[in-house]
C-alpha cells in the first residue's frame, strides 16, 4: 500500500523490467523514414511487413481494423519500430523540445565533430552545431529527421 492513499496499492514495475527495448516512430512517408534510419543512421531490417493488418494489433493498439507498413530496426542493441498506418493518418504534432511527450531520441557518438560534418554533407537539417554544454562533458547537437522526427547526437566527455 502506498503513503499517499492507503487504500490504493503502489505502483512497482521496476522488478519486472529487464530493458528498454524499442522507440515507436509513426510516418506517413515510410520509404524516406527507413532511408534515414537505415540508409543514414546505419539500422539493420530485423522484420517488416508491407501489410500489418492481424486482428491483434488493432487490440493492443487501440484502433481496431489497424492496418500499416512495418519494420523493427535494430543498431548496438537499440531499436526503433516504423509505422506508416494505412487504415488511417494521424495528426502531426509539434517538434519543439518543449512540447509535451515525445520530443527526441538521442545516440551517444564517439566524435561529434565528424557526425557534424557528416551530416551537412549529406544535407541533413541540424538544429544548431554541436554545443558544449555541463562544462564541457556533454557535446550534443540535434537533427532533424523525416518529418520532424528529432534526433540528438551527444559526445561525453570526461
Amino acid at each position: 500500500m502506498s503513503e499517499k492513499d492507503p487504500g490504493k496499492p503502489e505502483l512497482r514495475l521496476k522488478d519486472l523490467i529487464v530493458r528498454p527495448h524499442h522507440t515507436a516512430f509513426s510516418c506517413r512517408d515510410y520509404a524516406a523514414a527507413r532511408a534515414f534510419f537505415v540508409d543514414a543512421l546505419g539500422f539493420q531490417v530485423l522484420g517488416e511487413l508491407e501489410g500489418r493488418n492481424e486482428p491483434e494489433l488493432g487490440t493492443v493498439v487501440g484502433m481496431p481494423g489497424a492496418a500499416c507498413r512495418w519494420a523493427m530496426l535494430e543498431l548496438g542493441g537499440y531499436h526503433i519500430e516504423l509505422f506508416e498506418w494505412t487504415h488511417e493518418q494521424g495528426k502531426p504534432h509539434g517538434n519543439r523540445q518543449s512540447a509535451l511527450g515525445y520530443t527526441h531520441i538521442c545516440f551517444e557518438v564517439a566524435d561529434i565533430q565528424e557526425v557534424w560534418r557528416r551530416v551537412t554533407a549529406a544535407g541533413l537539417k541540424p538544429l544548431s552545431p554541436p554545443q558544449p554544454l555541463r562544462g564541457g562533458v556533454s557535446w550534443p547537437m540535434y537533427v532533424e529527421g523525416p518529418e520532424g522526427c528529432i534526433v540528438e547526437f551527444l559526445e561525453l566527455r570526461s
